[in-house]
């Protein structure tokens, strides 16, 4: 599924996150103030675009997601492909492309709103993919489902907040080896080079 949304709805998208840009504390944003960056009046954004902001940040959380979704829905139907070819020639540049607004959501504390919306959306895909594949551990298919998407949020909303993120091409390496790692090997993988060495 396409997401189409008209010029006027993408200038005041770009709008909301100039004013954000500008507007340390995020609930002080108001529909007005949007408006106002875009040259239109706030009555005739609410009568044909957008009610508030919480709308437009809805919006953009769909225009965000709208292609991922789809791509990981066509790789949960899919056979042969393998999840970690998804994730590094699929996933990661789509995330790539909307990294400016990743980062600012974040930054001004809106961010956790996406992060239950993600959560929610892709927690019963992953389900739905280790059902498919026969995965049987002591945990359930939905209790690792959960732990594998809050992984991926956690290492791509760190890597796109850097100051400057690395393009794909450059991280997907590192990327792969945070997921082959628990966090208990990152943590204690230098004890053991240090025990190995004495």
């Amino acid at each position: 599924m396409i997401l189409i949304i008209s010029d006027k709805q993408r200038k005041i998208i770009d709008a909301y996150f100039r004013v954000l840009q500008e507007n340390p504390d995020v609930t002080e944003v108001t529909l007005g103030m949007v408006a106002s960056k875009v040259g239109m009046s706030r009555e005739s954004v609410f009568r044909y675009h957008f009610r508030n902001v919480e709308e437009i940040r809805d919006k953009i959380h769909l225009l965000i997601d709208a292609e991922v979704y789809e791509k990981t829905k066509e790789f949960v139907e899919s056979e042969g492909y393998s999840l970690f070819d998804f994730i590094d020639k699929e996933l990661l540049p789509l995330l790539y492309i909307h990294r400016d607004w990743l980062k600012l959501m974040h930054l001004r504390g809106i961010d956790y709103r996406f992060q239950s919306f993600l959560l929610k959306k892709y927690i019963p895909i992953v389900e739905k993919y280790l059902d498919k594949i026969g995965k049987k551990e002591i945990l359930s298919n939905y209790f690792i489902a959960s732990i594998f998407v809050k992984e991926i949020l956690s290492i791509t909303s760190t890597w796109l907040n850097d100051d400057n993120p690395e393009p794909v091409s450059l991280f997907k390496e590192k990327f792969m080896h945070l997921l082959h790692q628990s966090p208990y090997d990152l943590l204690t993988s230098k004890d053991k080079v240090n025990k190995s060495e004495g």
